[in-house]
């Protein structure tokens, strides 16, 4: 399944066929942009209507890039020699190492911008359908970062800004539970995947170098979906605020 996955991902036209949906969301978010009217004249709870243009374009431009490298490290480990990466001082396997270290630092550096993308979707949520919202701006940032209600709360969170965003329409409904599991499972990987780096067995070592290929995947699974997931709701607040000022 994986060989398959690989090979897919490395063929340019499966490659390009696959990413024509969110082509279709980056295009339409600019036009939907530059063809909208002033929606600062918009206010509600939390004061004016927040154009997150800005924020979206940069998360997008930092996901791609993350996701494009994770998976040039995921297609050079399937070709190098096992005897290369073993030797953790040969060129190659430094190389791999500072490209894959580089992706994690610019997911890091996402962090940050997403928490303030959503902290303002949240306001404009609460601007254009305040029955559908019950968390605050504040909360919905802080809940990612408490023990065990971070396992729920920002995905009922998310719902509700979706069901704010997006009125009757039934976008996102299916995706964003998929996109929740993919993060809960990316967490999971990663932290067996590091205490198997830690361990001395080296049994358990082999299994944690097994399992960095399928954190790889499923980073470049939630990279995507989030990028899906931050334009639709942005473009669709936009579209809504632009209706309300008609």
């Amino acid at each position: 399944m994986i060989k398959s996955r690989l090979t897919k991902l490395s063929n340019p036209d499966s490659f390009c066929e696959d990413t024509q949906p969110l082509l279709g969301l980056v295009n339409a978010s600019f036009k939907n942009h530059t063809q909208s009217t002033d929606k600062t004249a918009l206010s509600g709870t939390y004061g004016d209507f927040k154009d997150n243009h800005s924020l979206k374009v940069i998360l997008f431009m930092c996901l791609i890039v993350s996701a494009m490298l994770a998976l040039f490290v995921l297609l050079a480990w399937q070709i190098t020699p096992s005897s290369v990466l073993a030797n953790p001082q040969h060129q190659t396997t430094l190389l791999l190492n500072v490209i894959h270290i580089t992706g994690v630092i610019i997911n890091i550096a996402c962090l940050p911008v997403y928490c303030l993308w959503l902290n303002r979707c949240c306001k404009n949520g609460w601007l254009l359908n305040p029955p559908k919202m019950k968390v605050t701006p504040g909360w919905a940032v802080a809940y990612y970062f408490i023990p065990i209600v971070s396992l729920w709360k920002p995905y009922a969170n998310m719902l509700e800004i979706r069901n704010a965003s997006f009125g009757m329409r039934s976008d996102l409904n299916n995706l964003i539970p998929i996109w929740w599991l993919s993060c809960l499972a990316l967490i999971a990987l990663t932290v067996a995947q590091l205490a198997g780096n830690l361990a001395s067995n080296p049994e358990i070592a082999a299994i944690s170098n097994k399992l960095s290929i399928v954190t790889a995947l499923a980073n470049i699974t939630v990279n995507y979906l989030s990028i899906t997931v931050i334009l639709s709701i942005t473009n669709a607040q936009d579209k809504r605020a632009t209706e309300l000022q008609r």
